[in-house]
């Protein structure tokens, strides 16, 4: 039977200053050659996700760390915050000070009460990661309230006194919360879904229409938000310049991003 991989991007397929290594596109080409499917699993809403990523080549997207899901170009999963709980996560972290960013599948924006603050730390997550990361100090898409937005799918916050384990504290029982899953210029941050949303649903949604099962998946990764996913999978593979926590569940761990760690993840896995 053939395999189905699933890579998050940042960090396993592409590096956090914007890099993607030729070896890394040439493993899933391979691979799919070879007669495997190959997917995107990403914290990363769709509309964020980038065309020439997507212009590699994939099976299917699993996007919004699995609240959004599409495979052979049709969406087969779609989970969103109810609106009260929403409403009331939203009221406690601005009466806490927190810069939040809000994202859906079709849409990511911020609050124009925080565009500055959300600016200031775009400036500040790009001098920590370079000239290849600019984009992230463009002035954001706004919303005038938070009553105005419906679905969203995930919130990431950012803050200097509220920790992420008091937002677990308060919510555990509704959220599925991870540390944010890239460089953090804040003290504390956090990617916040429903709490029935995680990659490793995600990849069961895909699962029950391509014929494969649980020990046909390879899961590539490096950060928290990928651990569900690498547990679950036949052959979990953690990157190199993964998180303790995703090394921890991994059956194997490859080589960083820039070393050709993908490209290598893929030669365990014996589809190249």
């Amino acid at each position: 039977m053939s395999k189905i991989a699933f890579l998050d991007i940042d960090g396993t397929i592409r590096a956090f200053d914007g890099t993607v290594p030729e070896s890394a596109i040439k493993a899933i080409h391979q691979a799919r050659k070879n007669g495997h499917q190959v997917c995107i699993s990403s914290g990363r809403p769709l509309d964020q996700i980038e065309k020439r990523i997507i212009d590699i080549g994939f099976d299917g997207i699993i996007s919004g760390t699995g609240s959004y899901v599409v495979y052979e170009g049709k969406c087969i999963r779609h989970e969103y915050f109810p609106k009260a709980l929403f409403l009331e996560m939203v009221d406690t972290f601005l009466k806490n000070q927190c810069v939040m960013d809000f994202q859906s599948y079709n849409r990511t924006c911020v609050l124009e009460c925080q565009k500055d603050a959300f600016i200031k730390l775009g400036e500040d997550l790009q001098a920590m990661l370079g000239e290849g990361a600019a984009a992230l100090a463009e002035p954001p898409d706004t919303e005038k309230c938070a009553e105005n937005l419906d679905k969203v799918e995930k919130i990431i916050y950012f803050s200097d006194d509220f920790p992420l384990e008091e937002v677990r504290r308060r919510w555990g029982h509704g959220i599925y919360a991870v540390p944010v899953s890239f460089p953090n210029p804040r003290k504390w941050g956090g990617e916040l879904s429903p709490i029935t949303v995680n990659k490793g649903e995600g990849i069961k949604s895909i699962l029950k229409l391509s014929g494969h099962k649980v020990e046909d998946v390879v899961a590539v990764g490096d950060s928290d938000n990928d651990i569900e996913m690498i547990a679950m999978a036949g052959l979990g593979i953690a990157m190199g310049n993964g998180t303790s926590g995703v090394k921890a569940v991994a059956d194997a761990v490859t080589d960083t991003v820039e070393n050709d760690g993908l490209y290598k993840a893929f030669q365990m896995a014996g589809m190249i």
